[in-house]
């Protein structure tokens, strides 16, 4: 019950011990999942709400909150990766599910009023410096190709990449203003595409590979926090 209305819930059920398998070629693989205990499990519920049974003997709920800002009704741990926090949210349907879904769908509706605005600049910036000049290439990638900005992993994760952790392995440069990109992305599935691009990007492309390792970043000059800066655009506007 949420504000007196009767919500579904989504991923109800925890994961249970086992093989962990990962998606690619993750570097955990192999592993024993550990069960998942209450004393792992912490409860968001109402101030007022009565605390569920714990229904398994000799143990009890880790923690229980209140917190009014959140959506989640539960969250643990994952024992594979302690970076990890599993969730308990509301189903699809729910009211609030439906309130974020609509809100990004309104950024994105927002982005198209100065979406001109945003190439307009990207353009400009592959004639400047090398720093803008990845940052208008990057952009122009991400607005073409629809590719996630990306973020650094850690040894202990899978190695996916997005736009801005691309390295030079992921590139081929071709004749006539070709390239191909060849990565894992989310969910360690593979992003395989040939296409061709506009000469100024083609031509900034092979200086940004020119002389590096395979293992080297294609984008070293900048990272994710560049393109937090566009939601913040769009948010203020």
């Amino acid at each position: 019950m949420v504000d007196g209305l009767a919500e579904r819930i989504s991923n109800y059920l925890v994961e249970p011990p086992g093989i962990f398998r990962g998606r690619g070629e993750h570097p955990k693989s192999g592993r024993i999942k550990k069960r998942i205990l209450p004393e792992d499990v912490t409860l968001n519920l109402g101030l007022d709400d009565p605390v569920p049974k714990c229904d398994m003997p000799g143990h009890s709920w880790g923690e229980i909150i209140n917190n009014t800002e959140a959506t989640w009704i539960a969250n643990y741990k994952d024992k594979n990766n302690e970076k990890s926090t599993k969730y308990v949210f509301l189903a699809a349907n729910s009211k609030f599910k439906g309130m974020n879904d609509f809100n990004k769908y309104e950024k994105a509706r927002r982005l198209k009023e100065f979406i001109g605005k945003v190439r307009e600049d990207y353009s400009k910036k592959l004639e400047e410096n090398t720093e803008n000049k990845q940052l208008g290439v990057a952009t122009y990638l991400i607005d073409k190709l629809a590719l996630r900005v990306g973020n650094e992993k850690g040894e202990d994760e899978a190695d996916t990449v997005g736009c801005c952790s691309l390295r030079v392995e992921h590139i081929i440069i071709e004749d006539e203003n070709y390239i191909v990109l060849d990565f894992l992305g989310k969910d360690s599935m593979r992003y395989y595409n040939r296409i061709q691009v506009d000469e100024k990007v083609h031509e900034n492309l092979r200086k940004f590979v020119k002389g590096k390792e395979k293992s080297d970043n294609l984008f070293d000059l900048i990272n994710v926090i560049y393109f937090n800066l566009i939601n913040f655009i769009i948010n203020v506007y």
